[in-house]
């Protein structure tokens, strides 16, 4: 079985997604990870019994570091995807990677261009499987990506969506395709019992870009810092808008919160958390959601599209209208003046996360692949 990733050394949830499901397949299948850049060391650990090839020996920004005739293949569009990320030099590199598979093989793409690039550049016998990691109405927007999985879907053995509305949506769309529902899972054992924590801290964590609205919970925090000067909220991860959300911080003049960067240790961050909070404006099913479920941490969020309303409830956090900074603020206020019901909410939090352990949802992946293999 081979997972094929855009990069594999990278950050992302998809990332993250593919080495904890391997790592939980490996002692019942054959696994290899095709990763088409190598970005060097890799963020999250591999289990050692799973070979991982690179085709492109760089990370995609730094293709100019390629051999010259390579640049220009590498500067030429695909002859498949639009996709900037792909080009002649990653078609030629894919078409010999993938040439290799045959009957019985099975190939799970994670990217709407593999899923293209996939059936394209495959035998017919191969089972081609399509796992994407975004929601269906980020798909349909202009350059997410739903040409290319129309292009695709016919020739996929199933397409493996996230959550229970996403397959309704493909279904509607696609009603001769095999759509299936798995969730992310947890990429650590869930803790046996809530750790007691008095941190009075919030926590948010992700990549600093647009998407996530950072810059919604920094003006909600401007409104609760004054009422809760003991309390702190750290927003951890790098990101292209790392100086703007800076700067966002800096004009309230409120010292209570940071960017504090990645951390290597994002369980005992959760363990530590009094209330992790979410603002993002899309997700799929949020990892960082179900971790901090799994730590019995409650969770204060947006009902984005399209995963976090999935995930939260009233008996677990709180959920509030997409986009509604007061609505957000209100939330957190209501959790920071009670400990009480932090730590009810938080115990119901881990109850739920037992879903999304690792070991229930490769349990999932088996059975699907055994389907799939007659």
């Amino acid at each position: 079985m081979v997972f094929l990733v855009a990069a594999v050394h990278g950050r992302s949830g998809v990332a993250r997604a593919v080495v904890n499901i391997a790592g939980a397949l490996v002692a019942t299948h054959r696994i290899e990870i095709v990763s088409v850049y190598d970005g060097g060391r890799h963020a999250f650990a591999i289990d050692p019994r799973i070979p991982v090839r690179h085709l492109v020996p760089v990370a995609h920004r730094r293709i100019d570091e390629l051999p010259r005739g390579q640049r220009e293949e590498a500067r030429t569009k695909s002859a498949y995807v639009g996709d900037p990320y792909f080009s002649r030099l990653t078609d030629a590199a894919l078409a010999r990677e993938l040439g290799r598979l045959g009957a019985g093989d099975v190939l799970i793409s994670t990217r709407p261009s593999l899923h293209r690039l996939a059936t394209a550049l495959t035998a017919p016998e191969v089972v081609r499987v399509a796992w994407d990691h975004f929601n269906y109405p980020g798909r349909q927007r202009r350059g997410g990506g739903m040409g290319v999985i129309r292009q695709a879907m016919a020739a996929l053995a199933a397409f493996v969506v996230l959550t229970e509305a996403d397959r309704r949506d493909y279904l509607r769309d696609f009603p001769e395709a095999r759509i299936e529902v798995i969730r992310n899972a947890i990429p650590w054992p869930t803790v046996p019992e809530r750790v007691a924590r008095d941190s009075r801290t919030v926590v948010a964590a992700g990549r600093l870009a647009p998407v996530k609205g950072f810059d919604r919970l920094i003006d909600a925090w401007a409104v609760l810092a004054p009422e809760f000067p003991d309390w702190r909220c750290r927003i951890l991860g790098l990101g292209p808008q790392q100086d703007e959300l800076q700067a966002r911080i800096d004009a309230t003049g409120v010292r209570t919160i940071e960017l504090a960067g990645n951390s290597d240790d994002m369980p005992a961050e959760l363990r530590a958390a009094e209330i992790f909070a979410m603002s993002s404006h899309l997700e799929g099913l949020p990892m960082t959601i179900i971790e901090a479920l799994s730590q019995g941490t409650p969770v204060v969020t947006f009902d984005c599209p399209r995963g976090p309303g999935e995930l939260v409830n009233d008996a677990n956090g709180r959920l509030v209208p997409d986009g509604d900074v007061p609505a957000l603020t209100a939330a957190l206020r209501e959790l920071m003046q009670s400990k009480e019901l932090r730590d009810e909410l938080g115990e119901q939090a881990l109850r739920d996360s037992r879903q999304y352990d690792i070991d229930h949802v490769a349990e999932v992946w088996r059975r699907l692949l055994a389907d799939l293999a007659g």
